[in-house]
């Protein structure tokens, strides 16, 4: 995909290796949250205990996700740092600019109001989501030949990062699906975009009628296809919203992936209304598998409880064609 004319330095990642005594037959792709680093949030989220049914017994067994999935890379992800406008411009980790998802932090700027719509500020986040995007997709190709194709490959992140990579995911164009998506306390960006599609059935708004558009133009035939799914449509919304080429006419092999979604209802920095309405949105356009799970009393983090359901989640696809 193209990307904007000034390409950030993403820092090097967090990689950890598989286990010593296994092979290596998978690779988790993870992005941290905006502020965060990879080496601040890779530390917790792999070593925090969680609790997995035995199916062979009546017992229950302690783990890790490196104990469960032994035979796996992790690769933490780094954002490069870019202004945000919500901080006054300073420079911060972020995978895109953006702005308040909430109306309770106006004391992070002067100029703050809580009328104001986080929407009419997303075009900050386009050059930030071309790169991150980019780079995800460049990361996700070098992987797919070293552990025997995509769908061994597992993609998600936190916060910022579960948007950023939500996104990725979806402008995925490779021929086949991933093996699984993992996202906590996220959102969708340009959802309402998204969402136009699925309210109009399946067409964007580019497949209007254009009254000085050309019949016999053959040179444009295959460009102005129009999408005939609305998975096609959908992804094509968020292309153009991204200010990229047109994309699919056809329901794409991503959308096979299987989503997990996480939210904690306690969440001030991305209410929780907006990870449903992500949730909605993927099922809405065509993802085939999407799980949205809440957690009582859980704020803007994991908890043992979200990383035993994501393991039951990838366990209970593994074997998915």
């Amino acid at each position: 995909m193209s990307s904007s004319t000034s390409t950030p330095a993403f820092p090097p990642p967090i990689i950890i290796p598989p286990s010593p005594e296994s092979t290596h037959d998978q690779t988790f792709i993870i992005l941290h949250g905006r502020g965060s680093t990879s080496s601040q949030f890779a530390p917790p989220l792999l070593s925090t205990p969680f609790f997995l049914d035995d199916s062979t017994s009546t017992s229950t067994s302690t783990m890790t996700l490196q104990s469960a999935f032994p035979g796996a890379k992790f690769i933490f992800v780094s954002a490069p740092r870019s202004r945000a406008a919500i901080y006054k411009r300073s420079l911060i980790p972020q995978w895109f600019d953006s702005w308040h998802l909430c109306g309770d932090d106006s004391n992070l700027h002067p100029s703050y109001d809580p009328i104001q719509s986080a929407q009419t500020e997303e075009w900050r986040a386009i050059p930030g989501l071309q790169d991150t995007t980019s780079h995800l997709h460049s990361l996700i190709c070098r992987e797919a030949d070293l552990v025997g194709g995509t769908r061994n490959i597992v993609l998600g992140g936190i916060s910022q990062g579960c948007a950023a990579s939500l996104v990725a995911l979806m402008l995925w164009d490779g021929g086949e699906r991933l093996g699984g998506y993992l996202g906590m306390c996220g959102w969708l960006p340009f959802v309402e975009a998204v969402k136009r599609v699925v309210e109009q059935g399946g067409k964007d708004k580019d497949d209007e009628w254009d009254p000085f558009q050309r019949d016999d133009d053959d040179e444009l035939e295959t460009e102005d296809e129009e999408p005939i799914d609305i998975s096609a449509s959908a992804v094509r919304a968020l292309r153009e919203s991204l200010e990229l080429e047109k994309g699919p006419i056809c329901r794409p092999p991503v959308f096979d992936t299987p989503i997990f979604l996480g939210h904690g209802d306690q969440d001030v920095k991305v209410p929780i209304a907006h990870g449903r309405e992500a949730a909605e949105c993927l099922k809405a356009i065509g993802f085939s598998a999407v799980s949205w799970n809440e957690y009582q009393g859980l704020g803007h983090c994991f908890s043992p409880q979200m990383l035993t359901d994501m393991v039951k989640f990838l366990e209970s696809h593994d074997k998915a064609p």
